[in-house]
């Protein structure tokens, strides 16, 4: 069976293809958080690391699992 999608259901289907990719993202992202940089944040609040390393490692998650130019994933 051959078939074609319409305009509309095309544009039906980017949106649906945009909400999975935006909870995709920020389900990654709470993961990557919780079991990365929550970890040093409190080493670094024990002193067994920087608060530097904790930044630095949020920032590497935000590259690993970047929002789109308008913030929102």
């Amino acid at each position: 069976m051959d078939y074609s999608f319409s305009e509309e259901e095309k544009a039906q289907l980017a949106i649906i293809e945009a909400q999975a990719r935006a909870t995709a993202i920020r389900t990654f992202r709470l993961a990557a958080y919780a079991n990365e940089s929550d970890p040093l944040y409190f080493k670094a609040q024990r002193g067994e690391a920087t608060m530097q390393e904790w930044l630095d490692k949020i920032n590497e998650i935000k590259q690993r699992f970047p929002y789109d130019d308008q913030g929102t994933p």
